[in-house]
């Protein structure tokens, strides 16, 4: 059971976000929601989300994912009408690269959100980076809403198959990619003590892990498991 539980708490699908997901297809543990907008919709998602915990609790804190696929939604949710006073956006996962590096997460998501996201200080040893980082979360104990990406090869957030991430606090581990890039990502733990969490995956390319997921099949992304359904968001 997640850590954090509010009295009173709205229900996984709530009136008001009955009609936004009546296109919502249960596959076991997972809602599986397919839409040709899918950007907007997950801006939406979010946007909503956002609204529900800050009238709930009084604040959002939201962990993001990298890459390109959550880009464009990221873009739409900046125009949307939101509290951000009352809104902390934090990262999945980092690659340990120079902040204006091209690859950098930080980089893209802060080219949009600007500094309502909370980044990796990447000119800190990665142990140091990782124990800072950590200090956003000793306090919230559990993260409201973690949007999730997923590899081809199942990986998600920087947690790869066959590879373990090592552990620096309960919230943040240290991990390589295939490439040889050093990563920071939170913990599949910290992860799953999220009250909501959803993935998000685009293109014909992610149809074949996405199905791997709905069967269960032993992967990183398939660990990513709470008391609650969690949403798959696809085209």
């Amino acid at each position: 059971m997640p850590l954090c539980t509010y009295t009173n708490r709205a229900p996984w699908v709530p009136s008001k976000l009955t009609c936004f997901f009546k296109k919502m297809a249960r596959r076991g543990s997972y809602k599986l929601f397919s839409s040709k907008d899918i950007d907007v919709k997950v801006a939406l998602f979010i946007k909503r989300v956002a609204h529900l915990f800050i009238k709930k609790k009084g604040r959002f804190n939201c962990a993001l994912a990298g890459g390109e696929t959550p880009l464009k939604a990221y873009s739409i949710l900046a125009n949307l009408p939101l509290d951000w006073t009352k809104t902390s956006f934090f990262l999945t996962d980092e690659r340990f690269v120079p902040p204006e590096d091209e690859r950098s997460n930080c980089k893209k998501i802060r080219q949009i959100l600007s500094d309502r996201v909370k980044c990796f200080d990447l000119s800190l040893d990665i142990y140091e980076s990782a124990k800072l980082y950590s200090e956003n979360f000793k306090e919230i104990k559990c993260l409201d809403l973690v949007l999730l990406g997923i590899g081809e090869d199942g990986h998600t957030a920087s947690l790869f198959p066959n590879t373990a991430c090592q552990k620096v606090t309960p919230y943040v581990c240290i991990s390589r990619s295939p490439d040889g890039i050093k990563r920071i990502s939170l913990t599949e733990e910290f992860i799953n003590l999220s009250e909501k969490i959803a993935f998000f995956a685009k293109g014909d390319r992610k149809r074949e892990v996405i199905k791997r997921l709905l069967r269960g099949e032993d992967m990183p992304a398939t660990r990513i498991k709470n008391c609650r359904s969690i949403i798959i968001f696809t085209d």
